[in-house]
C-alpha cells in the first residue's frame, strides 16, 4: 500500500512529515517505516509492506514538524476496500472443442485478503480474433461480455480457422470489494489460423 501527500505551500524549508496510521479501534496507531522523500529530503509519501484489508475503516494522520511555526495536521478514516487495485483473474486456460464451435474458459477469482467468496466478484472477459492482410496483423474486436460470480464461461466461435486472443478484468459485485475494474490480465491466446492448402498443378 503506497500513501502519498503533498507539502503545504506556505510551510517553512524544515518542515518534516509523519505519517501514522491505526487499522481499526482495537489495534494500535503504527508510524510508516518506509518513507518515500523529495529532492529536498522531505517525507512525501509512505509504503506499507503485507497490508491486510479489514472491514473497518483505517485512520490515517500526517503530523508535521518545524521549528519556525506550528504545522496541521491532516487526518482522514478510508475504507481501504474501497481504493483497492484488483489482480487480475488468475490462471486463465480455453479449451476448446475441434468438432463443436465451443470454447470453455475458466479461471480463478483474484486473491485478496478479506473474502474467498465467489459472489463477490463480476468479470469483464474481452475477446479479439487477429486478421493477417499481407505483412500486418489487425487485432478487432469480437466478443465483450461481463459474468457475475462465475469462474468458468463457454464461448461460441464464430469460426474454428481464426486465432484469438483473451484477455480478462475483474471488480467486486457484492461484499466488501472494490467496485472499480482492476488491472487486466495477459493476453491469452486460443485457436489457430490454418494456412490455405497450396493449388497443386497437374504434371506437363
Amino acid at each position: 500500500m503506497n500513501c502519498t501527500w503533498q507539502a503545504a505551500r506556505d510551510a517553512p524549508a524544515d518542515t518534516q512529515y509523519f505519517l501514522y496510521w491505526q487499522k481499526s479501534r482495537d489495534e494500535e496507531k503504527m508510524e510508516c517505516e518506509l518513507y518515500i522523500q523529495d529532492e529536498n529530503c522531505r517525507n512525501v509519501g509512505c509504503i506499507f509492506q503485507n497490508v491486510s484489508i479489514g472491514i473497518e475503516k483505517a485512520y490515517f494522520l500526517v503530523n508535521g514538524s518545524s521549528k519556525d511555526s506550528l504545522i496541521q495536521f491532516y487526518d482522514e478514516y478510508i475504507d481501504l476496500y474501497k481504493i483497492e487495485k484488483l489482480m487480475p483473474p488468475s490462471n486463465i486456460t480455453v479449451n476448446c472443442d475441434e468438432i463443436k464451435n465451443d470454447c470453455i474458459i475458466q479461471w480463478q477469482r483474484p486473491q485478496i485478503s478479506h473474502s474467498s467468496k465467489d459472489m463477490c466478484f463480476k468479470y469483464e472477459i474481452n475477446i479479439k480474433y487477429k486478421v493477417r492482410m499481407s505483412s500486418l496483423t489487425l487485432n478487432i474486436n469480437s466478443y465483450i461480455c461481463i459474468y457475475h460470480m462465475s469462474e468458468n464461461n463457454i464461448f461460441l466461435r464464430s469460426n474454428t480457422r481464426k486465432k484469438y486472443v483473451l484477455k480478462m478484468r475483474a471488480a467486486g459485485s457484492a461484499c466488501f470489494v472494490s467496485p472499480a475494474w482492476g488491472e487486466w490480465s495477459a493476453p491469452v491466446e486460443f485457436g489457430k489460423n490454418k494456412p490455405k492448402p497450396w493449388a497443386t498443378l497437374p504434371p506437363g
